[in-house]
């Protein structure tokens, strides 16, 4: 019986789904795609675990700019496609998660200005050459599963990367005065 209500809460979540997706919210013009890419990385992972399959997953640098799907989330939480600095320092190969901040062309509250730091890290495409913030509220950890286009292989310099620390540091504990340094 909990089987027939499961798949139950699945079709009505569906129809729920439909709806959404018909709003006029721009967020989730995309809804249908994202839900069939969940779906599949979702069947993945049940093949996995099936399988007893051990999953080494790419390793990646403190600083490193990758391409994240954040997919799409609830209220003003980021969604969607957006580059990302990798904020781990002790990444492993059998780790499936890291912790990014995600890069932003919008100025904002707490967004921390980087330069064109998306057209140096790829010069030869001209559509990066926007200012970039990343975006401190958004420090988000993730699934190494969410990232596409892994071979970028610029890394911050430590100064971006100091910036980002004292930001943090400031945003996320009471005592400002005392950052280090």
């Amino acid at each position: 019986m909990s089987i027939i209500t499961d798949v139950n809460k699945i079709d009505k979540a569906c129809i729920t789904f439909k709806n959404v997706n018909k709003s006029k919210i721009d967020k989730f013009n995309k809804l249908d795609t994202w839900l069939y890419k969940e779906s599949n990385i979702f069947n993945n992972e049940v093949k996995l675990n099936k399988n007893n399959f051990t999953k080494h997953y790419p390793k990646f640098k403190r600083g490193q700019i990758i391409k994240v799907d954040f997919g799409i989330n609830i209220g003003s939480e980021l969604s969607h496609t957006h580059f990302a600095i990798v904020l781990n320092s002790d990444d492993t190969i059998k780790n499936d998660n890291i912790t990014v901040i995600p890069i932003t062309s919008k100025i904002g509250y707490k967004k921390i200005y980087l330069g064109k730091i998306l057209k140096e890290a790829m010069p030869k495409t001209p559509t990066y050459n926007l200012n970039c913030y990343a975006y401190i509220t958004q420090i988000k950890t993730i699934s190494k599963r969410r990232i596409f286009n892994i071979n970028l292989k610029y890394i911050c310099n430590n100064d971006i990367l100091n910036k980002i620390d004292k930001e943090t540091i400031n945003y996320l504990t009471s005592n400002t005065k005392k950052v280090i340094t």
